[in-house]
C-alpha cells in the first residue's frame, strides 16, 4: 500500500509504450531455467522495462517507515486527501499548495533526517526532489494529479 500519483497524459504514454516489452521480457524470462545465466539477464531486462513504466507521470510514497511525507509531519491521508477533488484528483492549484506546505516544513523535514544515518539522509533528499519536480510537472502542464491514496 501506498500513496500513488499519476499525470495521466504522461503516465498512460509512458506504460503504453512498456508495458508491451515488460510483458514479453516476463515471457522470456519465464521460459528460462531459473538461476541460470540467462534468466538472470533476463531478469535485469524485465526490471528495467518495469522502471521505465513508472518513469514518466508516476510518484509513490510508500505508508512505512520509507514515507517521505511523514518525514515533513504530514500525512497523505489527513493533509492531502482534504485537498482531493470529488474525482479524487489534485488540481493544479491544489498541487501548487502542497509543493508551498512540503517548503514551509522544510525545517522539519532537515530536523527528521539530522537523525538518520547519511545514506538514508541522501534517499530521502532525493525523492523529495523527485516530488518536487513531479508537482513542478503538474503545474507547468495544467494536469490534476489522478490519486489513489
Amino acid at each position: 500500500m501506498g500513496a500513488d500519483l499519476y499525470i495521466s497524459t504522461l503516465y498512460e504514454k509512458q506504460r503504453a509504450e512498456w508495458q508491451p516489452q515488460f510483458e514479453a521480457a516476463a515471457r522470456w524470462r519465464d521460459s528460462l531455467k531459473a538461476g541460470s545465466k540467462e534468466y538472470r539477464k533476463a531478469q535485469a531486462r524485465v526490471e528495467k522495462c518495469y522502471e521505465k513504466m513508472f518513469e514518466q507521470g508516476y510518484f509513490r510514497d510508500p505508508y512505512n517507515d520509507s514515507d517521505l511525507l511523514w518525514k515533513f509531519g504530514l500525512s497523505w491521508w489527513q493533509d492531502v486527501v482534504p485537498m482531493l477533488d470529488k474525482k479524487g484528483r489534485l488540481a493544479v492549484e491544489q498541487a501548487q499548495n502542497l509543493l508551498e506546505r512540503l517548503e514551509e516544513r522544510e525545517g522539519v523535514f532537515e530536523a527528521k533526517l539530522a537523525q538518520l544515518p547519511a545514506k538514508e539522509q541522501q534517499y530521502f533528499r532525493h525523492r523529495y526532489t523527485s516530488l518536487q519536480n513531479f508537482l513542478n510537472q503538474a503545474i507547468e502542464l495544467d494536469a490534476p494529479i489522478e490519486a489513489s491514496l
